[in-house]
Formats: structure tokens, C-alpha cells, sequence
């Protein structure tokens, strides 16, 4: 089951979706790092990840 995260900062529509945890914060941390000039935790990335399908 693929991990995806959708970002919650005003005017932007990111969505990431990595085939596990590990992966998926990497990715979330370096968006919010290049974007948004900021950083999140892993426990908070975490918290709202939802579980996405494998793709077939």
C-alpha cells in the first residue's frame, strides 16, 4: 500500500504519494523545504498520511 500526503499551506495543491513512509517524508520534508522555506516533523508528516492503492 502506497503512502500519500497532501500539503495544507494556503494557495498550494501539492499531493506526493510514495510507495512507503520512509520515502514519502523525504519527499514532504524536501517540498516544504524548497517551497515553503520551513520545516515539518516526521511524527507530523505522519499523523496525516493516508494509504493510497498500489498502481496495477
Amino acid at each position: 500500500m502506497r503512502r500519500q500526503w497532501t500539503c495544507v499551506e494556503a494557495g498550494c495543491d501539492e499531493t506526493i504519494i510514495a510507495p512507503d513512509t520512509d520515502t514519502i517524508i523525504e519527499l514532504v520534508q524536501a517540498h516544504i523545504a524548497d517551497v515553503h522555506n520551513s520545516f515539518e516533523l516526521e511524527d507530523m508528516i505522519e499523523a496525516v498520511l493516508v494509504d493510497v492503492p498500489d498502481a496495477d
